[in-house]
Parts: structure tokens; C-alpha cells; sequence
């Protein structure tokens, strides 16, 4: 399975960094207008949002190559947790384009959001 880019220092983001996490949830609303609701999944899924700046053009060809082999936010991949060093399988880009910025030489920027898929084993 294909991983995400890391940079030349050896990191996978840079500070300010940003994680949460999502609880999947079915709500039924009766008529009375009550609600009961009911987890879907045992796990919490996780979600990060990498923010890169003044990074190299090289690690920006990388981070867009890679968006591109693995066609947007359609394809899996496995990420390394920036806070725990844990290889987490099945993730994928959340948002359908990424944007990045070219402004000086060795002096570009990004921002990636990276959610964790949801299987039926987790």
C-alpha cells in the first residue's frame, strides 16, 4: 500500500498541528420529535490536518505527485501518526483537490486534511 510523503527533515508534518478525532453515529427520530442514537462503529476515526510551510519545491512535487497516483481523495494509503510514530493503514486525502503554494525558492506551502477510512474490521 502506498504511504504518504515524508519530508527531507524525517517528519511527516510540521507545528502548528491539528488531530481529532470522529464518532460515527445513526440518530432515529420518533414521532414524539425524541431521538435515540447508537454508535456504528466500536472506534473512534481519526483525522488530521498537516500544514506545511516553507518546504522545498521537491517536497511539494512529492506531496502533489503522490495526490495524483492516488487519485485524489479516492485512493488508501497508510500515514504515520505525527504525535505517536504509529503506522495508521487506510487513510486517505479528505478533501477532493489539494492546494499548494510556490512562493520563493525553498519557500512553498500546503495544507492537507487526512481522515482515517472506516472498515467493518475497525
Amino acid at each position: 500500500m502506498a504511504a504518504f510523503p515524508i519530508l527531507s527533515t524525517g517528519a511527516v508534518a510540521q507545528y502548528p498541528l491539528a488531530r481529532g478525532t470522529n464518532f460515527i453515529v445513526d440518530i432515529v427520530r420518533f414521532l414524539d420529535g425524541s431521538e435515540q442514537r447508537s454508535l456504528t462503529r466500536a472506534r473512534a476515526q481519526r483525522r488530521w490536518v498537516i500544514q506545511l510551510s516553507k518546504v522545498t519545491e521537491a517536497e511539494l512535487a512529492s506531496i502533489e505527485q503522490f495526490f495524483d497516483t492516488n487519485q485524489g481523495n479516492f485512493g488508501s494509503f497508510d500515514f504515520i501518526d505525527p504525535f505517536s510514530g504509529e503506522t495508521v493503514r487506510n487513510c486517505r486525502i479528505s478533501d477532493p483537490k489539494i492546494i499548494t503554494e510556490y512562493l520563493a525558492a525553498r519557500n512553498g506551502s500546503t495544507i492537507v486534511s487526512i481522515v482515517e477510512n472506516q472498515t467493518a474490521d475497525n
